[in-house]
């Protein structure tokens, strides 16, 4: 028989949330049944999932039933969600994986749910929650109601992984399936309706004389990066106050790229400032070559990163720039 490690209950307006019982067995295979035609697009249904995830419940492992307060039809089950993969000490993070069942998906009855199911993972286990203080879910791209309700609820969007679950296709066929994955914190929550986070950004100068090949490297540094480039090369003279536009209204950063002297070091200056950056912290790459006469000096507003490009910058060189210019450059970050 399945024992219930603690009792996890809480009450909304049109509906309650418990932990997952022997008594729910039937009732949750009519719930998926009822659904499989919509659930099966994006993952496995199987009726006997729920017993078999019964003896494994734990003070990690909860498995949460959404019930209506007002029945319809031939069950209350109005969703599932599964907290998992726990991991304590420094971490204290879960990944859920939710579904909501017919006759009460899209009425915002889950949503209801799954909100009750967050304060109890986020509440301390002397107040009878689950103490936990980050929440990760992983969504297809393709599965846009699932991904509003997560944003619904202030999930944020953190990052994209490719090929990351063996589940069912479009056409029915499996296939290693991409996700993008999003998460919310116990300290933003609750958090207001779909709230934005902007992430980390990383500014980078990348400096040097024509014939160093700075251009090039710039551009293999925003590929690695993951950041625009904003090359002073294709902007008129006359606008190139553009630059800074470019990189003000940038939510990443961005890796700024012309043949920058000792008389732009006030034009440079205002720029970063303009953008809101400390130019003590953005990093310069400052390309030279040997082959080339009259190298100049970098700016020195900043760190600075001096590569030797007339030798040639091979890829390992591109991404070890890459990750010192990022270790160099503070985080920036709003919650």
């Amino acid at each position: 028989m399945f024992s219930e490690p603690v009792a996890l209950w809480a009450r909304g307006d049109r509906v309650w949330v418990g932990a997952a019982g022997e008594h729910d067995i039937a009732p949750y295979r009519s719930a998926l049944e009822q659904s499989r035609q919509r659930l099966a697009r994006w993952n496995p249904v199987d009726p006997d999932d729920l017993a078999r995830a019964l003896p494994a419940q734990s003070r990690d492992r909860r498995t949460f039933l959404v019930h209506a307060l007002n029945p319809e039809g031939e069950h209350d089950i109005v969703g599932k969600v599964n907290v998992a993969d726990v991991v304590r000490g420094r971490f204290e993070s879960a990944a859920i994986g939710y579904d909501a069942y017919d006759p009460y998906a899209g009425r915002g009855l889950f949503a209801e749910g799954l909100a009750l199911v967050l304060n109890l993972a986020f509440a301390s286990e002397a107040a009878g929650g689950m103490g936990l203080h980050r929440i990760a879910a992983a969504v297809q791209p393709g599965n846009v109601r699932s991904a509003g309700l997560l944003r619904s609820l202030g999930f944020q969007r953190e990052g994209f992984c490719p090929r990351m679950l063996w589940l069912p296709g479009a056409e029915g066929d499996h296939a290693w399936q991409d996700h993008d994955s999003y998460a919310v914190r116990a300290d933003q929550w609750p958090t207001r309706p779909y709230a934005t986070a902007r992430g980390r950004e990383v500014v980078v100068l990348v400096n040097g004389v024509p014939g160093s090949a700075k251009t090039t490297l710039a551009r293999q540094l925003a590929t690695e990066l993951r950041i625009p480039l904003f090359s002073q090369d294709v902007l008129n003279p006359s606008v190139a106050d553009v630059l800074w536009v470019l990189l003000q209204d940038s939510p990443v950063g961005g890796v700024v790229e012309g043949c920058f002297g000792p008389d732009d070091a006030r034009f440079v200056l205002e720029g970063l400032q303009g953008c809101g950056l400390d130019p003590a912290t953005v990093p310069e790459v400052w390309c030279f070559s040997a082959q080339v006469e009259g190298s100049g000096a970098p700016l020195g507003l900043g760190p600075t990163v001096a590569v030797e490009t007339g030798r040639g910058v091979g890829r390992a060189d591109v991404v070890r720039i890459a990750l010192r210019v990022g270790a160099l450059m503070i985080p920036a970050f709003e919650t």
